[in-house]
């Protein structure tokens, strides 16, 4: 009897163990909060009345509408941790996004207390900045707006561009900067009809953006609004011109007491155009062709006679005249010969009806640049009338003598470029050059960055909107045409199948979330450097609305500001003392971490040559330092650098 007693006790302590054990593990209902039938206020695993606990309770609460919960929960959470941050550390390795101070001020928001929504906002950018804080802070911004203003403000643009317009440049890169003002707090910035991409809106921001145009005029809009709706557009009409102006010598005597006498005409697209004899400047009629008249006192012994014609782009064309040759044969006939070299121009002797010599071309050229300069002289007993190239006119004004300087676009592989020229005598001059265009290894996009693309990570019940944004985010680096992309989110058929399944070692892995409330969307990623495992990059996106629109815009927004973060940019080598080697980088500056190949400069017909691989590790205001990860031969003085 007694033995059975202690057998019943001890099954009986049993049972309560494990009923205690099993309370403590299962979890902790809250406050009931029920909406559409669902239940709020839920957690995964244990509630153990953590910081994260009540965190993630608070956000389940905050999706059923339950603000009061919510507020009450994010509030607990802050007691035990009152830092907003991205990647907090729960326990062990477990790690999650935590912006209880964010949380709160949506919550102030929703209930139209916009002070309090206002201070927990800006208290949550200034521990960690985010798209969702800085998007609410815009609306309460944009309440407290409506409440005490009259008037909507026109917004004030300035930039740095010259006062007098046109703007004539050779550049293809033209980087537009300058300052968008207003008081009641720049929303938006677009430059060219595309978003200028800037963190909330801000009564005061420097732009600064680079754009490549291609040849010819251009009208770049610049706008900007307010968050109340004000608006102001600037249009600047921007020229692009690589083309340098044209030189035609018309008549050229050699008078008495070594006085030389020369006629001719200048043009070019631009109307601001400067003649040089020399460092002498030489006095223009004006107009779009311009006539010239030189009456130059020479040595007895010169030989030559130098003339530099500038446009207002700054484009350059060189003639160089022989002057024993313009003075007993000028107007019987003129070519530019390779004979004599000066400066790598050309100089004008005496040939054929009608002779072309064209500057470093052959009839058959191989390069590795975009574009090759066709340089070189005409030479003609009558006057031009027809300059071609490829059935492209070129503008003449019936010169004899003509130098030019033009350029042309390549594709990638061959080129065939034909160039006719005829005269008031009818007789014709055909010549045909032949060029291939090899990508240089520094410029392939299997040279740049690895990226390996990991599937954002979501809740169950919208992994179809995820995968939709994921592979619209793709597509959107892959037309960027900036990282070597590789798509770890597919499976291995789909990506065999589309071509974009690489066993390459990526050097970057990007990973993120992918956030859907009853709010909006919120995606946040990160880039990863596989070898040292540092995150290179930390980027954000939020949208109250989801409609196809906003989706597209969150892509472009979070594709910009990664590429932003990875910009390519070429230096040269400056200064090495054992292993302290320094580059210079110009106007521009990097992270440090971020990857470099080094090669040789180019020539001619020669590629730029990869020489090895460096890291950025100190970055100094004027100069950077690497460190060389791996060379084929020494590092030397002016060796050029990439970013990879």
């Amino acid at each position: 009897m007694i033995k059975m007693t202690l057998h019943k006790r001890q099954y009986i302590w049993l049972i309560l163990t494990i009923h205690l054990l099993a309370a403590c593990a299962v979890q902790h209902p809250g406050p009931v909060c029920i909406k559409d039938k669902t239940q709020y206020g839920m957690v995964d695993g244990a509630f153990r009345s953590r910081w994260w606990n009540f965190y993630e309770r608070g956000l389940s609460y905050l999706e059923g509408e339950c603000l009061d919960l919510a507020m009450s929960d994010f509030k607990a959470a802050i007691i035990n941790n009152d830092q907003d941050q991205r990647m907090a550390r729960t326990y062990g390795l477990h790690f999650v996004d935590y912006f209880p101070h964010r949380e709160l001020g949506l919550i102030y928001y929703l209930m139209d207390d916009l002070d309090a929504a206002q201070s927990e906002l800006e208290k949550s950018i200034s521990q960690e900045s985010s798209s969702k804080a800085y998007h609410y802070l815009d609306e309460v911004r944009k309440k407290q707006l409506k409440k005490r203003v009259q008037k909507v403000n026109t917004p004030v643009l300035s930039v740095d561009f010259p006062n007098n317009e046109p703007i004539w440049t050779s550049d293809e890169r033209i980087c537009i900067q300058g300052i968008a003002s207003d008081e009641q707090y720049v929303s938006d910035i677009k430059i060219n009809g595309i978003p200028y991409d800037f963190q909330g809106a801000l009564k005061h921001v420097n732009f600064k953006t680079e754009i490549i145009l291609s040849e010819g005029t251009h009208h770049i809009p610049i706008t900007i609004k307010n968050l109340l709706g004000g608006s102001y557009e600037r249009t600047f009409k921007i020229h692009v011109d690589h083309q340098g102006p044209m030189i035609e010598i018309v008549s050229f005597e050699k008078m008495a007491n070594h006085i030389l006498h020369i006629k001719g005409i200048v043009s070019d697209k631009s109307e601001n155009i400067h003649l040089f004899v020399g460092e002498k400047e030489i006095e223009l009629t004006s107009g779009v062709t311009k006539s010239f008249h030189i009456k130059q006192q020479i040595h007895s012994d010169q030989e030559i006679l130098v003339l530099t014609a500038v446009d207002q782009a700054g484009n350059k064309t060189k003639a160089v005249l022989d002057i024993v040759e313009a003075t007993l044969t000028f107007g019987k006939a003129f070519i530019a010969s390779r004979d004599v070299v000066w400066d790598n121009v050309l100089w004008a002797q005496k040939k054929e009806d009608i002779s072309l010599i064209m500057s470093s071309w052959q009839k058959n050229n191989q390069v590795y640049s975009e574009k090759v300069y066709l340089s070189g002289c005409i030479s003609s007993k009558a006057p031009l009338k027809a300059f071609k190239i490829n059935n492209l006119p070129i503008t003449i004004n019936n010169g004899r003598l003509v130098f030019f300087n033009i350029p042309y676009d390549l594709i990638e592989g061959d080129n065939h470029i034909q160039i006719l020229l005829e005269n008031d005598h009818n007789q014709v001059l055909i010549k045909e050059f032949n060029f291939t265009r090899i990508i240089p290894e520094i410029s392939r996009l299997d040279a740049r960055l690895h990226v390996s693309m990991n599937a954002l990570k979501t809740s169950d019940t919208v992994i179809p909107e995820r995968n939709h944004f994921q592979e619209k985010l793709f597509m959107s680096f892959v037309e960027r045409n900036r990282f070597y992309m590789v798509a770890k989110f597919r499976n291995i058929e789909s990506q065999i199948q589309n071509n974009l399944y690489d066993t390459k070692i990526a050097h970057l892995t990007l990973t993120g979330q992918y956030v859907d409330s009853r709010y909006g969307v919120e995606v946040a990623v990160r880039l990863i450097d596989n070898e040292t495992t540092r995150i290179l990059a930390v980027k954000d996106v939020y949208s109250e609305t989801k409609d196809k629109q906003s989706i597209f815009r969150m892509v472009d927004s979070l594709a910009i500001r990664i590429h932003n973060e990875f910009p390519i940019v070429t230096g040269i080598i400056q200064h090495i003392a054992g292993n302290d080697i320094q580059i210079s980088l110009g106007k521009n500056q990097l992270k440090a971490q971020n990857r470099l190949i080094v090669f040789a400069p180019s020539q001619l017909n020669k590629a730029p040559e990869i020489i090895g691989f460096a890291r950025i590790t100190e970055i100094e205001k004027k100069t950077s330092k690497l460190r060389i990860v791996h060379t084929k031969r020494p590092i030397s003085i002016n060796d050029r650098v990439i970013t990879q």
